[in-house]
């Protein structure tokens, strides 16, 4: 395990001095929503910043503060839901990556836990790439979900919801209770299985039409054992993503001092 440098905990010296050691870095993003009535609203802050920090402890990377506000839509008529729209999402994605390379960093990961946040994530990066076309910097989005789900599969005790959205239930509960289990009340915790409609995947439909809760499944079978052996996959999946892009970078570069 490596020491995590958090960016926001450093003086100005000390972050001159580690950009230059470490020119990489993550970014984690979160949300404030609805996530049943046995999970805080920040609970994506708390298990995004967690799996970000056992990223950095094994690769070294330097941690960047957890921005904690996301787009939200689907949930947004739930009470406490906050949101930024799309459009401002990209433009604050955009402007930290231009402020992380005006300071050094040439290899900077993004990572959401909140699904809801890709989209906007995805349009930042693409156009920042347009924008520092050329230069020595490189972004990359940190997206194993498909890591996590295989083992999801081997170790849930209950039915899956939703083919793709994992919200409030066994599976993101017991994530919580492995990362940030004061995030979680498990005395409050219900089963709940929405009745879809028939167009809920083609058409935009705000969650409050198919749940009063915001559970999509059984909450109640969350435990933090699952937790751990869902955590430690999606990680173990990020910081292979994360050694191959840092191993590619310092090997460009060693060749390029080879050349002087």
């Amino acid at each position: 395990m490596k020491k995590v440098i958090e960016w926001g905990k450093l003086t100005w010296p000390e972050a001159e001095k580690a950009v230059r050691q470490m020119p990489a870095c993550i970014l984690p993003l979160g949300a404030i929503e609805a996530h049943g009535p046995h999970m805080t609203l920040d609970v994506d802050n708390g298990i995004c910043t967690e799996q970000s920090r056992r990223i950095c402890e094994e690769t070294g990377i330097i941690l960047l503060p957890t921005i904690p506000m996301g787009q939200v839509w689907s949930l947004y008529r739930f009470p406490g839901t906050l949101t930024l729209s799309y459009y401002t999402l990209i433009a604050v994605v955009r402007d930290m990556l231009r402020s992380l390379y005006d300071h050094g960093f040439r290899v900077i990961f993004i990572r959401s836990h909140h699904y809801g946040n890709i989209p906007a994530i995805k349009q930042a990066v693409r156009e920042s790439y347009e924008e520092f076309m050329g230069k020595d910097v490189k972004f990359v989005i940190l997206e194993e979900r498909g890591a996590m789900r295989s083992v999801a599969e081997q170790i849930r005790t209950s039915p899956c919801a939703h083919p793709v959205f994992q919200h409030a239930c066994e599976v993101e509960t017991s994530q919580a209770l492995e990362c940030c289990p004061e995030c979680v009340d498990m005395e409050r915790a219900i089963c709940d299985y929405p009745q879809f409609t028939e167009d809920f995947d083609s058409t935009p439909t705000y969650w409050d039409v198919v749940t009063d809760t915001g559970v999509m499944g059984d909450a109640t079978a969350a435990t933090k054992e699952k937790g751990a052996a869902l955590i430690a996959a999606e990680v173990s999946a990020m910081v292979q993503k994360v050694n191959y892009v840092l191993g590619e970078y310092w090997r460009s570069h060693r060749s390029e001092e080879d050349k002087i």
